[in-house]
């Protein structure tokens, strides 16, 4: 008798022990294929920033600090890039026949380059006047919403938003015309203004050899 009294004992004794243990590591195992599982919903926004390129012109290049571009963001997020001028704000890249002139933007991990490139040949730098630009705006596109470039597994960096918009009937040239359909899909998140100065040292504009050494993104 005694000893079913403590064979009975040590079973209680295990089961009390043993089944916290048990809903423990069931927990854990859980949270464990939670993780593995759960993929956050990607904001729905939209991030603007602009930059008052004045200060650095006149010059037939310039270069921007722009941190939101990150490593993530460079390689899965569309990012749209429109020049301001007083007549109006067009896309980058773009060729502005009326000054002679094209431009073409290039990005990286947290850097922006523009140049600016004669029409006539495409090689020979051109010197805009610092009369004539004003800002450089900066659209990051954050939200996946198949309205604003179709479907983001079609790889954005294929420039489908171009795609996307003009099926929409938005002139993507247009840079109110864009900003407009994007805010009816999602937030638009201001960044702020910035105002792009020249650095302490002499500006020493970047050759187009190098610009070829990096690796650097071509903004369709």
């Amino acid at each position: 008798m005694h000893l079913l009294t403590i064979i009975w004992t040590l079973i209680c004794a295990a089961v009390i022990i043993g089944y916290p243990v048990y809903l423990l590591n069931k927990s854990a195992s859980l949270m464990k294929n939670h993780r593995e599982f759960y993929k956050p919903t990607p904001p729905n926004t939209v991030e603007l920033l602009s930059f008052d390129i004045r200060e650095q012109l006149p010059g037939w290049s310039f270069t921007l600090d722009v941190p939101q571009i990150t490593e993530e963001i460079l390689h899965k997020n569309p990012i749209l890039f429109y020049l301001e001028s007083d007549e109006s704000c067009l896309k980058l890249p773009l060729n502005n026949v009326r000054m002679g002139y094209t431009v073409n933007v290039y990005k990286n991990v947290g850097k922006v380059y523009v140049t600016f490139k004669s029409i006539k040949d495409g090689v020979s730098n051109f010197y805009v006047p610092n009369w004539h630009l004003k800002k450089l705006k900066v659209l990051i596109i954050k939200s996946k919403d198949k309205r604003i470039y179709g479907n983001w597994d079609d790889k954005p960096q294929k420039s489908t938003i171009h795609k996307g918009l003009t099926k929409a009937g938005i002139n993507i040239n247009d840079y109110e015309d864009v900003l407009g359909y994007f805010s009816n899909i999602a937030s638009i998140d201001f960044k702020g203004h910035f105002i792009a100065k020249i650095p302490k040292k002499k500006r020493i504009a970047i050759p187009m050899t190098q610009l070829k050494e990096r690796e650097l993104y071509h903004s369709a």
